[in-house]
């Protein structure tokens, strides 16, 4: 059979076998029991992971000077890429569209003040200072009394080939200052206009891959020919049957390392956007409030960017539960053994969680192909590219959250890509700023989760005050419509709001009849005779059974292939359970 026949051959199998499975991303993105594209597990499982993530996340980020502090170069490093005094924040093209002149609201009020750093800070010691200073105040107080600074101290380490992210030392005349990420909450800021589109454009162009696509590199002509028609035949008929606004997917060169890539920085951004949108400050009024207009603009009318969120919890979660035996080595306060004790406990208790729970992504697939080994490189040196543009965010607040998110992505690709989960000596050394950022994000976006679900439950139900609830809803809102909806769990109606009817009397149940001894033998050989049909039916479709498995078999093989996303199985062999018997 010809190349090119084959792949038609398949095709017909592809659209015959599949065809609900080609459809607008925007129906069943947010649906809670669908699969997140390119993790392992479905949108309700992540919300009930996220559920019993959450308060652990609340606690260490709020209540570990370990967690709480973070070091960064936010002023001594120029933006590599241009030179642009429309980057700054305090520019007249970085104000809020809706504000036409700062200077009518209170100074505090405005984007400058907004986005300035709040809280105590300190000065990162060179290595004299350090040897000079008594051990367990290496900061000298510089962040209060109650601070244990050998649990905020960071050491200086040289760069690792296997980063996916620049360390915010490198290069610089300064260390850094040490910040408190409790007294900066990510939030509105007024941070907008031109200089933060550019750094958004530059951030997404670094997308763009190389042109070809390594499986299609490493094809023979003919073979590369058939696969070339076969994309273009399910390239058209995706564009007859996908929604237009749908661009999460389109079926073109990219791989299953390339989405990520995208997945994860559109994930960051739309996480933002929700942060923003959640915190958000009314200029006018001075007051903040949880805006809901915002986040229908910015993510509900989007369901792919509520998906890339979902897709970078499920990625930084196994990162965590990858993490758990380095983990179980580290030490965390080197001067006080009961804060280091506590800290470590609390940080195996997350990573425990993680681990319990579904596994949420799957590294083992990505980057092992012989010819996507130079896009790995790649790969790394991007994300470096992207953490390198965070210096040109013109908003202090912004610049350091953007600062912290990049490089707990780039700890969490460190993890999932370049460790032994089951050694620990042969691993990349994981600095405390990759740790204290790895945990950070994934509260942020845990944050962002949990803001999701309020927010689209207010706006499916029309009910706000859905927002003021206290900690997570647990599971989405649909999955809690849908089953309020099924027959077994709508309540019955009271008789208090019934006036008009009067209730009905439970009917008692009919006697037992006794049955004589041809009665009990006639329906027990009955019983016999149709559980021996039962199985002569099973043997005889089990052949057709067979076959069907084989076709979805391979029509998944043929999805792995062309590097397209492979489909969950639909069956499984598993020995009856005693209830089933």
């Amino acid at each position: 059979m010809r190349p090119h026949t084959a792949s038609q051959f398949f095709l017909t199998f592809y659209l015959f076998l599949r065809p609900q499975c080609v459809r607008a991303e925007s129906q069943c993105a947010i649906d809670p029991n669908s699969i997140v594209s390119d993790a392992c597990t479905s949108y309700s499982d992540l919300e009930r992971l996220n559920a019993e993530l959450e308060p652990s996340l609340d606690d260490l980020t709020q209540n570990t000077d370990f967690f709480a502090y973070y070091r960064l170069n936010l002023y001594n490093k120029a933006c590599p890429f241009w030179n642009d005094e429309n980057s700054m924040c305090g520019n007249r093209a970085c104000a809020v569209d809706t504000i036409e002149d700062e200077s009518a609201i209170p100074p505090i009020w405005r984007a400058e003040e907004l986005s300035k750093l709040e809280g105590a800070r300190a000065k990162h010691p060179g290595r004299a200072q350090q040897r000079e200073r008594p051990k367990d105040r290496p900061l000298q107080y510089q962040l209060g009394e109650n601070v244990d600074e050998t649990c905020v101290l960071e050491e200086d380490d040289e760069c690792d080939e296997r980063d996916y992210c620049v360390p915010d030392d490198e290069g610089a005349a300064g260390k850094g200052d040490y910040v408190s990420l409790v007294n900066n909450t990510e939030r509105y800021t007024g941070y907008s206009g031109m200089g933060a589109r550019q750094v958004w454009d530059a951030i997404y162009k670094e997308n763009c891959f190389t042109a070809k696509s390594p499986r299609e590199a490493t094809l023979p002509s003919k073979q590369f020919q058939a696969a070339q028609n076969l994309k273009n035949v399910f390239q058209e008929y995706g564009r007859q049957h996908v929604d237009q606004k749908d661009d999460l997917y389109p079926l073109d060169d990219q791989c299953l390392e390339q989405r990520a890539f995208y997945r994860i920085v559109s994930g960051m951004h739309a996480s933002i956007s929700t942060h923003l949108c959640w915190e958000f400050f009314n200029q006018t009024t001075g007051e903040w409030f949880h805006n809901v207009d915002c986040y229908k603009e910015r993510l509900h009318t989007y369901p792919e960017r509520i998906s890339n969120i979902y897709f970078n919890y499920a990625l930084l979660t196994r990162a965590v539960a990858k993490a758990r035996k380095h983990l179980e080595s580290y030490t965390f306060c080197s001067g006080d053994p009961q804060q280091d004790f506590e800290t470590k406990q609390k940080v195996l208790a997350l990573a425990d969680k993680a681990a319990s729970g579904p596994h949420t992504f799957d590294e083992s697939v990505m980057f092992q192909d012989p010819a996507v080994l130079d896009l790995k490189e790649d790969f790394r040196n991007r994300f470096r590219n992207v953490s390198r543009l965070m210096d040109c965010v013109g908003c202090d607040k912004c610049r350091l959250w953007g600062k912290v998110q990049t490089a707990g992505y780039g700890a969490a690709l460190k993890i999932l890509f370049e460790f032994d989960e089951t050694k620990n000596g042969e691993n990349p050394p994981l600095r405390r700023t990759e740790l204290v950022a790895l945990v950070n994000t994934l509260a942020r976006v845990s944050h962002s989760l949990d803001a999701i679900q309020k927010f689209r439950a207010a706006v499916n139900t029309g009910d706000y005050s859905v927002l003021d609830v206290k900690g997570p809803l647990g599971v989405s809102s649909e999955t809690v419509a849908k089953e309020s909806s099924s027959p077994a769990a709508s309540p019955q109606p009271s008789s208090a709001n019934d006036d008009d009817f009067q209730d009905f009397e439970d009917e008692p149940e009919p006697p037992l009849v006794e049955q004589t001894i041809s009665e009990v033998f006639w329906s027990e050989l009955d019983l016999v005779w149709r559980a021996y049909k039962m199985v002569l039916r099973s043997w005889v479709e089990m052949p057709f059974k067979f076959f069907a498995i084989f076709v979805m078999e391979l029509n998944r093989l043929w999805n792995y292939w062309l590097g397209i996303p492979v489909p969950d199985r639909s069956w499984d062999f598993h020995f009856p359970t005693r209830d089933e018997l």
